[in-house]
C-alpha cells in the first residue's frame, strides 16, 4: 500500500539456536506439525469475523498491531482492513500442507475469501479497505476502485483459489470465476490495447504501457493472476496482456554482471526498491509457462548478479538511477527501511529458480536471503519469531528496529517460511546464516 510503504522509514529465541536439530515451537492451529517454522498465533490474532452492513459474515486481518502489547490499531484515513493484506493472507492459508483436513483453516479461507468477493465494485476493480463501522472506504487514494495493488492482489488470490473451490464449493466457485472474469474483462480493456510506447528519465529508457507507466511492480501481481486465469480459461487476449506486461518488465532491466546495478529490474521509472520486488519471479513463471526463455534469463540475471550485491551492501531499501555516458550510477541510495515485504519476493525468485534449473546455489541463495529474518541483517536482530509467529514492521537504522507487527511483516515472513518449508536442504543452510 502507498501510504506504509512511504511512511516506513519496520524475543529473545533461545530455541532458535537449535532451530534445524531439535523441534520448534508449536503452531497455532490444532493437526499442524510441531517442527515447523510457519506459526500462525500473530496472524491469528490479527484475524477477525465481521459482519458487513449487507449480512455477509467476512474475514478481517488487522492492518496494524502495536508493540509491546500488540494491541490492533485502525488507521484515520484508510480503516482496519484491506484487500492488500487479506488476499495476502487468504493465499498463505490456501497453501497450508494441512488445509484439506484443517475445518478451521478452512473457515478461515471462507470467510477470508468472502470479504475479497464483497469488496468488488460495480466498474470491475475492488476497494481496499474497510472502516471500523464495517462499511467500505471508497474515497481514499489508497481505496478506491481502480487498477492499482489491491485489485492485482484480489484476481492473483481469486485465481489460485478458483480451482480449490471448485472441488470444495461449487456455487463459491462460480462467484470466484464471475469475479475473476469482470476484472479481467476490464484489465483487457485498460491495458491490453495500449501502444508500446517509450519514455526517457534520467537518460534510462522506460516503457508507458505499465500501471502509472512505468510500474513493474505492479506489472508482476498482474501477471501472476492473469497467467492463472489463463490457465484455467484460455483466453488469446489474457496472453496478449501477460505479453505485453512481461517486455516492459524485461526493458526496465539495468546494468549486468560487471555494470551497475547488476541486472536489477527497475520498479518504476529510473527507482528501484525492494518492497514487492517479484518481477523476477513472474517473469519466471511466465516465463516457463509461455515458452519465453528470454524472461527466465532476465529474471537469472537479476537473480545471479543483483541479489548477491544487496547481500554485500546490507541489503537496501531503494536507488535512484541516471545514465551518465554509457554507465548508469547512483543519484540516491536508501539503506532503509528494510522490511519483510522487500526480503521475501527475493526468497521467491532464488527458489522458482532452483524449481526450474536444480542448481544447488540458488537454495544457497535463497538462505543467504532469508537469513535477513534470523538476524542476518544490518541491526542483527531476529526479525521473524517461529515461537509467536511475529515479524518485526522494519529496520530503521543499524540501531532501530521497529518492533510493531502488522499484517504485511507477518504475512510475508510466513510466506517465505511457508516457501522454504518445501525445500529442507534450504532450511538446512539457513543454520549458518543466523
Amino acid at each position: 500500500m502507498i501510504k506504509r510503504h512511504v511512511t516506513v522509514g519496520l524475543l529473545l529465541m533461545q530455541c532458535l539456536l537449535l532451530a534445524f536439530s531439535c523441534k520448534k515451537s508449536p503452531t497455532s492451529e490444532p493437526g499442524t506439525s510441531a517442527d515447523r517454522w510457519v506459526n500462525l498465533a500473530h496472524l491469528d490474532h490479527l484475524y477477525q469475523t465481521h459482519t458487513l452492513p449487507n449480512g455477509a459474515e467476512v474475514g478481517t486481518v488487522a492492518i496494524y498491531s502495536n508493540a509491546p502489547n500488540y494491541e490492533l490499531i485502525s488507521d484515520e484515513d484508510e480503516g482496519f482492513t484491506c484487500i492488500d493484506d487479506v488476499a495476502r493472507a487468504a493465499l498463505l492459508v490456501l497453501q497450508e500442507p494441512d488445509l484439506a483436513t484443517n475445518t478451521g483453516k478452512q473457515d478461515k479461507l471462507r470467510k477470508m475469501t468472502e470479504f475479497v468477493l464483497q469488496l468488488q465494485s460495480e466498474n470491475g476493480y475492488f476497494y481496499n479497505f474497510l472502516w471500523p463501522d464495517r462499511t467500505i472506504n471508497k474515497t481514499f487514494q489508497t481505496s478506491v476502485n481502480r487498477p492499482d495493488w489491491w485489485s492485482w492482489r484480489a484476481l492473483w488470490f481469486l485465481t489460485e483459489a478458483y480451482p480449490y473451490y471448485q472441488k470444495a464449493d461449487a456455487a463459491l466457485a462460480t462467484r470466484i470465476q464471475t469475479a475473476n472474469q469482470k476484472l479481467v474483462t476490464v484489465m483487457v480493456r485498460d491495458f491490453g490495447n495500449k501502444p508500446m510506447e517509450m519514455n526517457f528519465v534520467q537518460g534510462l529508457k522506460v516503457p508507458k504501457w505499465l500501471p502509472y507507466g512505468s510500474g513493474t511492480d505492479q506489472a508482476a501481481i498482474m501477471m501472476l493472476g492473469l497467467l492463472n486465469y489463463h490457465q484455467q480459461t484460455p483466453d488469446p487476449q489474457v496472453v496478449k496482456l501477460i505479453e505485453l506486461l512481461g517486455e516492459g518488465v524485461v526493458i526496465m532491466q539495468q546494468g549486468g554482471a560487471e555494470r551497475f546495478p547488476y541486472g536489477a529490474i527497475l520498479s518504476f521509472e529510473n527507482i528501484w526498491h525492494a518492497y514487492g520486488s517479484d518481477q523476477a519471479y513472474a517473469l519466471l513463471r511466465a516465463g516457463k509457462a509461455l515458452n519465453k526463455p528470454v524472461w527466465t534469463e532476465v529474471a537469472r540475471r537479476e537473480i545471479d548478479h543483483f541479489y548477491p550485491f544487496l547481500l554485500n551492501q546490507g541489503f537496501m531499501e531503494s536507488f535512484e538511477g541516471a545514465l551518465k555516458g554509457s554507465d548508469i550510477m547512483a543519484n540516491k541510495i536508501s539503506r532503509f527501511a528494510q522490511i519483510a515485504y522487500g526480503v521475501r519476493p527475493m526468497v521467491w525468485a532464488a527458489l522458482e529458480a532452483y524449481e526450474q534449473t536444480r542448481e544447488n546455489r540458488y537454495l544457497e541463495l535463497s538462505a543467504q536471503l532469508a537469513g535477513w529474518f534470523l538476524g542476518a541483517n544490518p541491526a542483527n536482530v531476529k526479525m521473524y519469531d517461529p515461537a509467536t509467529g511475529r515479524c518485526y514492521d522494519g529496520i530503521s537504522s543499524a540501531t532501530d528496529v521497529n518492533r510493531n507487527s502488522g499484517a504485511e511483516s507477518t504475512i510475508e515472513a510466513l510466506w517465505a517460511f511457508q516457501r522454504l518449508e518445501k525445500y529442507p536442504e534450504a532450511l538446512q543452510l539457513l543454520e549458518k546464516y543466523k
